[in-house]
């Protein structure tokens, strides 16, 4: 009996240790991302990641069984890919022109309009447990530009919805709740890791052709050997957490593995005050927090 406990424990912290390491990775892999901005776009930075991404995750997609290809995958597949590719430019973006204290927090509503999308699509009710936690959400996100309220009591909301970098996250949100549900439909198709695995390669074809377009046009973005490092780290981190997620994804239950990887917002907070200097990190701080803590009711 004590053997049985000890495993059934084991299972438990190998699964919330996994997450937390998807978490911290995420949230690694945007700030480094950010740091490499600085000097160039946010095509030729996300070709570069998701393609050193790609080499690291390629043969832990080439050694698993792999599923014929279905008509129905490649409908999805179809969808699902614009979406992601013009999400992740769009994250890219954010994070370039605002602070990482302010605009990755904002990913938090994520959850929330995946619930009101299965409300209003599947007549799905909100549990009291959902509606505290949007509540909870929404007052982080204010608490976020709380530093704000002096002028009046409108003006953290305000500045959400007026500054271009928060505005943007807030479509990646949006975005990401679409495909969220797309993404339950394609591991149903095609399994967890080789799903995630066509997703990224699929990102990093579309953001190389683009890239490549660029230059030949004569916009021909910053290269600098300096890059190279922190690139190949971002890389290197984006792959760990792809892993990570789908292991962890493999050995819990979706919501809690969701709820732990969304720690990510609060570490983002944290780097982005001490590789950037962010400001008013006591606000920022306090609001991801609550919003993380609305995310973990909200999959409740």
């Amino acid at each position: 009996m004590r053997d049985r406990i000890h495993s059934y424990t084991d299972f438990e912290m190998n699964w919330f240790f996994l997450a937390l390491i998807c978490a911290f990775t995420t949230a690694c892999c945007d700030a480094i991302s950010k740091r490499i901005m600085e000097q160039t776009d946010e095509w030729l930075t996300g070709t570069v990641v998701l393609g050193i991404s790609s080499l690291v995750v390629l043969p832990v997609f080439l050694s698993g069984p792999l599923k014929p290809v279905s008509v129905d995958l490649i409908v999805l597949l179809a969808i699902a890919l614009p979406l992601e590719i013009g999400a992740y430019y769009l994250f890219l973006s954010s994070i370039r022109m605002a602070p990482l204290s302010l605009t990755v927090p904002l990913l938090a509503f994520t959850p929330v309009l995946t619930i009101f999308t299965s409300a209003i699509l599947l007549g799905e009710s909100i549990t009291l447990s959902g509606g505290l936690g949007i509540s909870m959400v929404t007052a982080g996100a204010y608490i976020l530009n709380a530093n704000l309220i002096r002028q009046n009591i409108w003006a953290p909301i305000k500045a959400i919805f007026f500054h271009p970098g928060s505005r943007r996250m807030l479509l990646v949100a949006i975005i990401w709740s679409v495909t969220s549900s797309l993404g339950k439909k394609g591991v149903e198709l095609y399994g967890a890791v080789p799903f995630g695995c066509v997703l990224l390669f699929g990102d990093f074809f579309v953001f190389a052709l683009i890239s490549i377009f660029r230059i030949k046009t004569g916009r021909r973005p910053a290269v600098l050997r300096s890059l190279i490092g922190l690139s190949l780290v971002a890389g290197l981190l984006m792959a760990v957490a792809e892993v990570t997620h789908f292991l962890s994804l493999s050995m819990a239950p979706v919501s809690y593995m969701i709820s732990v990887k969304r720690l990510s917002l609060v570490f983002g907070v944290v780097l982005g005050w001490l590789f950037f200097g962010e400001e008013q990190i006591r606000y920022r701080l306090a609001g991801a927090c609550a919003m993380v803590a609305g995310v973990f009711f909200v999959y409740g």
